[in-house]
């Protein structure tokens, strides 16, 4: 199967630079949430509820193998990294939110934005459950994302960093009419650049 999971390159690994002044800029006032499509519902994370399903997604080692730091050990850790979200949602107005089957009321991955630390812009990302790859779900959330951003944000523009062995997630940033840019070099592997900016 192949795998239809984004990069979220610094959320993962740290919180630094989420936190520099440079960064509040982005966030003129907070995306509206929630936020939804057809099959989907993006809402902040609820730490202690949604814990337990994103271990099963965090803590997949096949879901995570793009993702840089790998699986998370264990629902502790994911509900500190869930905590850290929420926190950064409260200051920036943006973070990484949990995406909602609306059929089932059940919690698949996450999707919203991040910083990217080399350049300080605003970064998409989207992380599905692993039997929820192959329906589209990662291009839906990322689409309705991504055009919550660009209105609602004042950054010029919007990355996403996939790594360039990530061929499933490769295609979801051209389908949401983001254009590649460049090749670049993130966490020692290479990583393709795409953007999409303000109208």
């Amino acid at each position: 199967m192949m795998h239809e999971i984004g990069m979220q390159l610094s959320e993962l690994r740290a919180e630094s630079a989420l936190v520099q002044g440079s960064i509040a800029s982005n966030a003129a006032v907070p995306i509206r949430l929630p936020i939804e499509t057809e099959r989907l519902l993006v809402r902040c994370f609820l730490p202690e509820a949604d814990a337990r399903p994103m271990f099963g997604v965090y803590g997949d080692p096949e879901v995570m193998r793009f993702i840089p730091g790998g699986a998370l050990a264990d629902e502790a850790a994911v509900g500190s990294l869930l905590e850290r979200y929420a926190d950064v949602q409260q200051r920036l107005g943006f973070s990484s939110w949990a995406v909602v089957e609306r059929e089932t009321g059940r919690v698949i991955g996450d999707a919203g934005f991040g910083i990217f630390e080399p350049t300080g812009e605003v970064e998409l990302g989207y992380t599905l459950a692993r039997d929820c790859w192959g329906e589209g779900y990662a291009t839906e959330a990322a689409k309705a994302c991504l055009a919550a951003g660009l209105e609602q944000l004042t950054a010029p523009r919007i990355i996403a960093v996939v790594d360039a062995e990530n061929e499933a997630s490769l295609r979801v940033p051209r389908r949401i009419g983001m254009r590649r840019v460049e090749t670049i070099h993130a966490h020692g592997r290479p990583h393709v650049l795409f953007a999409a900016s303000r109208s």
